[in-house]
């Protein structure tokens, strides 16, 4: 009896081993899927702590396709606390350098996504070439949403460049598409993009449509999470046009839900301390 329960013990403890690492690979797949839902509804920020600890679990278990994957999604997710020039320049070398990015199409879509959102903070020409590359692989991938999201980057490329006709083209046949799709996050986006259009040639009003639309379809999708982008946006067109009550209402929202979620975005803080500071010139 004894010598039985004594040869039994191995085999019940690497049967609960094999049982915690299926738990473990369970649960990181899960964070992944998690992660990457919240990140095609453009909601980086919440999605970070997910992409972090499904890292931490694929690298654990050897996983090196799944553990890249969430590396990108954390290096995405955490932009804000990066030196961007340094790491656009990284993942210029891993997309040259890493096998997996050469070979597995859709890691190298994802990659190539991160650093495009990367190069439209700080590089134009880089952010069009990155675009134009991801169109190019979501034809081959047959990839209907990434093809009109990449076209509305280019829009944005566009007005970079100053050429307005192209850049609002673009946007609206990309909006048009992301309608037709049922894709909310990038509605929101795109009807953003275009408000933020109208406000820099000095159309408030219009602008204020585009961004209350946004933020009627932003408040029937839970996991978008708090629309800073759009309420950013929105702040500086009330700026603008001097309605600065309404302005420091929504400078102070910004301001209590950045502060509430702990990692706030470092643009959002720095516009509404901005905006706040030019409302409260306007009462003097």
């Amino acid at each position: 009896m004894i010598r039985s329960l004594q040869l039994s013990l191995p085999f019940l403890v690497i049967a609960g081993l094999i049982q915690l690492r299926a738990q473990d690979e369970q649960g990181a797949q899960q964070l992944l899927d998690r992660a990457l839902r919240l990140a095609d509804l453009y909601n980086w920020d919440d999605a970070g702590k997910d992409f972090a600890e499904a890292e931490r679990l694929f690298v654990a278990k050897g996983d090196e396709r799944n553990a890249l994957l969430a590396r990108l999604g954390r290096i995405r997710s955490t932009v804000d606390q990066r030196g961007l020039p340094d790491t656009s320049a990284q993942l210029a070398a891993d997309l040259e350098n890493v096998p997996l990015l050469q070979t597995d199409k859709q890691l190298r879509l994802f990659c190539l996504v991160v650093k495009g959102d990367i190069d439209s903070e700080i590089d134009a020409s880089a952010m069009r070439s990155d675009w134009e590359s991801i169109q190019t692989l979501a034809k081959e991938l047959g990839d209907t949403k990434w093809q009109y999201r990449a076209l509305a980057q280019l829009g944005v490329a566009a007005f970079y460049d100053g050429d307005l006709a192209t850049a609002g083209k673009n946007v609206a046949m990309a909006l048009a598409a992301a309608t037709k799709a049922g894709d909310g996050g990038a509605q929101v986006r795109f009807l953003t993009t275009l408000g933020i259009g109208l406000r820099e040639s000095h159309m408030y009003e219009e602008a204020l449509t585009y961004f209350e639309n946004a933020l009627k379809i932003a408040g029937t999708i839970p996991d978008l999470g708090y629309p800073f982008l759009t309420k950013e946006a929105r702040l500086e067109a009330l700026v603008d046009m001097n309605r600065t009550g309404d302005a420091q209402r929504l400078a102070d929202e910004i301001l209590t839900e950045a502060r509430q979620r702990h990692h706030p975005q470092a643009e959002a803080m720095d516009t509404t301390k901005s905006a706040a500071r030019t409302v409260r010139g306007s009462h003097k």
